[in-house]
């Protein structure tokens, strides 16, 4: 978007000149108009769906304050005598224009003119070059929060607030799309781990995906069966899966019931991932077992693929792949750390495609270990991020690590002492984003969010936004 300067005031006076008798009334007294608000020069006002901006003005000697053309879907009204002008963006549905140069011309006696300038973009949150970054908050003190990063690199704060006028739950570690709209699920609902009670949203909350406006929210009291609920996928209404301390639940949206998914106990806190409209999850059990638990709608009992247990000695995260094929990150015996492609309609007669990496991936509490876009894998060990471009071709039994390091957050930043909760990377634009704390503690608060063009810069972020994060549970992007 063409970046224009808010505070710009463009002053031209038009017949200034006039000589004294040639103006009937007397000498003109001279037009004052200027901004009186404070807005930022370099960027624009940003407002979400209907909200109205009210921008305030100093206006002495003008007979007149008018408008350049507004563009439909927005609306401007200005009030001369009280010294505003209020501006309301567009509703989400309306298709209108997503910027607006708001232009106020002040005419004075004798033709004087003066000018002033207002940028104004209207931001939804489904643009899928824009992310999502959820906050847990603090656990036994802050209900959760949603930020949202506009293409253009705008930081809209506490985004769920401001729509709704109600906070998320408190510690919420996932969410999902599914038909225009965001399942956001909470490990404590309306309360927090000590058992008190917090105003919130509760556990469960449906969003519209483009406003974030609140379609239906349940408290912990309404699915009293699940303990510590941490992901979320959704198929359709009637088959929401939840993961919680026992195993996976499928949640009826119809009735509210949950039902135990048989053959879960063992699901880790890490996301699911979704292929060919199945459910996956994974476990790592005792004598090296491990495998890929396949949740198929309409049976309410997990698959168990054995990935074979001689391949791998303990997976670390999955991740949907192309082709309904699905990434699987592992250990494996002596140390070993791979990036493996798995076909699962192959089942338990599928074979592994093997990448081996450098480090062991950092997962953080909410279980994400990598990113993935196409063939391009990225992860973090620490605060170093790595890449690797997966080569189906290459020979399983070619141990040598194929990734690269890319950077060290915490050389860039002496505050980037801890990556929190894991990488993203945007499936549409390709950045990669990374959360960094100074600390746990009373440190939390100072914070940064990075976001990396790779393909451009490798030693410097193209955005950076510093304490805006509480304890971030991941990136979310629309796709």
């Amino acid at each position: 978007m063409r970046q224009l300067c808010k505070m710009l005031l463009l002053l031209s006076f038009v017949g200034a000149a006039s000589c004294k008798e040639d103006y009937a009334g007397g000498e003109p007294e001279n037009l004052t108009f200027r901004l009186t608000d404070s807005i930022e020069s370099e960027k624009p006002v940003i407002l979400i769906s209907d909200e109205t901006y009210k921008a305030q003005f100093l206006a002495e000697h003008a007979n007149e304050i008018s408008t350049n053309g507004v563009p439909d879907g927005w609306t401007v009204s200005v009030s001369k005598d009280s010294g505003y002008v209020a501006v309301t963006a567009p509703s989400a549905s309306s298709g209108a224009d997503q910027t607006f140069s708001l232009q106020l011309t002040a005419k004075g006696e004798n033709g004087q003119t003066a000018t002033a300038q207002i940028d104004f973009y209207h931001a939804t949150f489904d643009d899928p070059k824009g992310a999502l970054v959820l906050n847990e908050g603090n656990m036994t003190s802050e209900n959760g929060s949603l930020l949202y990063i506009t293409p253009e690199g705008y930081m809209i704060n506490n985004a769920y607030k401001r729509v709704n006028g109600t906070e998320l739950g408190n510690v919420p570690q996932d969410m999902y799309r599914y038909d225009g709209k965001l399942y956001i699920i909470s490990q404590n609902g309306n309360g927090n781990a000590t058992g008190a009670e917090f105003e919130n949203d509760g556990m469960l909350i449906v969003a519209d995906a483009r406003s974030l406006k609140k379609n239906r929210n349940f408290l912990k009291e309404e699915f009293s069966q699940l303990d510590w609920p941490t992901h979320i996928a959704v198929i359709d209404e009637q088959h929401i899966y939840i993961r919680d301390n026992r195993g996976v639940w499928r949640l009826n949206m119809e009735d509210l019931s949950l039902t135990f998914i048989e053959g879960t106990e063992s699901a880790p806190k890490a996301p699911f991932a979704v292929v060919g409209g199945k459910v996956y999850t994974y476990y790592n059990r005792s004598f090296n077992m491990t495998g890929l638990l396949e949740i198929t709608p309409g049976n309410d009992r997990a698959t168990d693929i054995s990935v074979p247990f001689y391949s791998l000695y303990g997976i670390t995260g999955i991740a949907p792949a192309e082709n309904d094929c699905l990434w699987i990150m592992s250990s494996k015996f002596g140390g070993e750390i791979s990036m493996n492609l798995y076909d699962p309609s192959a089942g338990n007669n599928g074979t592994l495609k093997r990448n081996y990496i450098s480090e062991l991936p950092s997962e953080g509490s909410s279980g994400r270990s990598f990113a993935a876009q196409g063939n391009t894998i990225y992860y973090a060990s620490g605060t170093a991020i790595y890449r690797l471009v997966f080569n189906p071709d290459a020979k399983t039994g070619s141990k040598g690590p194929q990734d690269e390091m890319l950077v060290d957050l915490s050389y860039l930043d002496d505050n980037a002492a801890i990556l929190y909760n894991g990488l993203g990377v945007n499936p549409t634009t390709g950045y990669v984003y990374a959360n960094t704390l100074k600390g746990v503690g009373p440190f939390y608060t100072t914070n940064q969010i990075w976001v990396f063009n790779f393909s451009d810069n490798v030693n410097a972020p193209l955005f950076k936004f510093e304490n805006y994060t509480r304890f971030p549970a991941g990136f979310f992007f629309n796709y």
